[in-house]
């Protein structure tokens, strides 16, 4: 198979290197577009393989925010000139709706060939939302489309609720949902089952210190949790705006001793105060996929996610944690004291579950369904 990946947003992350590297090792022809706006980013997350054609091409202005036809008119000539044989490909994969989806069905309308696409946050939330004479053409970008890939079951049927229902009628039976993957650094430390070790609850929250990850609630958790003598400690790993309100809030409520801001760690470390710990809770209130309560699992902990974001739909309600209402910190006690009933299993449940997370398996579903769009041309 030779595929086109077009990936707008291969510099922000290191999530689509690591899955065109494992789809490279199952011996798949690439040749990845990598449209950047300055000669910095030039190379960043730069991988290397056989049979795999890697191009950074500086071409993004800032008027083409506004100017959104012309930019994938500029992106498909220039395509044209780097990519020699468009008429090889098999198929394309564009990574986002609108930057790359858009070229995909041009270069489909003029070379036939077939496309599937991705759906992220900022497509619907941002761009969907906010751009509303695009839609027409982005619905025959989603119409057009052979598969449409969504990264959770949550963000899938919100984006549905917001697309006119003939158009969910046309490509709800070609959608898909296929979640990122994890390093394989929390893989690697094999693990069967935590056990709560003493009487103090060791709860972790990973992420951002702003508003919308929400750990003002969990401090508020601490603090009433103080009235009922819980023995409760909270890890607190990451930074953000927020840290000197909510250190402010923590020491002023009287349990600065039952709490530890670690600020930023490294991914070692991150590990390390997740195996020390007992139950992650991360009550975002938006979250499009949400990488470290699979990350948490990983490392045998049960974990507690927003109710309708996220994870939530991937799991059954009670196997691996609890799904919550972010701003209800009575229904997060509970959720913590049911996960202590039943510790050991969920811990046993949360380790299985996170296995099918590797990068390796999810790099076989993509190529799954890209043999399936190819074999039924």
């Amino acid at each position: 198979m030779n595929v086109l990946q077009l990936c707008t947003y291969y510099i922000g992350n290191k999530l689509h290197s690591k899955l065109f590297s494992n789809l490279n090792e199952e011996s798949l022809q690439q040749t990845i577009y990598v449209p950047i706006r300055n000669k910095g980013l030039n190379n960043r997350n730069l991988i290397k393989g056989e049979g795999l054609e890697l191009h950074y091409d500086l071409i993004l202005k800032r008027y083409d925010r506004y100017l959104y036809k012309g930019k994938i008119n500029k992106q498909m000539k220039r395509i044209e000139t780097i990519v020699s044989s468009l008429q090889e490909f098999d198929l394309v994969h564009a990574h986002t709706l609108f930057s790359d989806g858009g070229t995909a069905y041009l270069l489909k309308k003029k070379y036939g060939i077939n496309y599937i696409v991705s759906v992220r946050n900022t497509d619907i939330n941002t761009f969907y939302k906010y751009a509303l004479h695009q839609r027409p053409f982005i619905h025959k970008v989603l119409q057009n489309a052979s598969a449409v890939v969504f990264i959770s079951h949550v963000y899938k049927q919100k984006t549905l609720q917001l697309l006119p229902d003939n158009l969910v009628n046309s490509i709800e039976e070609k959608s898909y949902v296929i979640p990122n993957g994890i390093d394989n650094q929390w893989l690697e430390i094999n693990k069967r089952s935590k056990k709560i070790s003493g009487p103090q609850i060791n709860l972790v929250f990973a992420g951002s210190l702003d508003k919308n990850k929400n750990l003002h609630t969990v401090l508020r958790v601490m603090k009433e949790s103080l009235k009922t003598n819980e023995k409760f400690f909270l890890n607190v790993a990451g930074d953000g705006p927020l840290k000197d309100k909510l250190i402010d809030f923590t020491n002023r409520s009287g349990f600065k001793n039952k709490v530890h801001f670690h600020g930023h760690v490294s991914l070692k470390n991150l590990i390390k105060l997740m195996d020390e710990s007992d139950i992650f809770i991360l009550p975002s209130y938006k979250e499009t996929f949400g990488i470290s309560y699979i990350e948490a699992m990983a490392r045998g902990l049960p974990i507690i996610y927003t109710r309708d974001e996220g994870v939530d739909g991937y799991f059954k309600e009670g196997y691996v944690g609890f799904s919550t209402n972010p701003n209800s910190v009575d229904e997060i006690k509970k959720n913590i004291n049911k996960i202590i009933e039943n510790y050991e299993q969920m811990s046993m449940n949360a380790i299985s579950e996170s296995k099918k997370f590797n990068w390796k398996e999810i790099s076989n579903i993509y190529l799954r369904l890209y043999r399936k769009i190819i074999n039924e041309l």
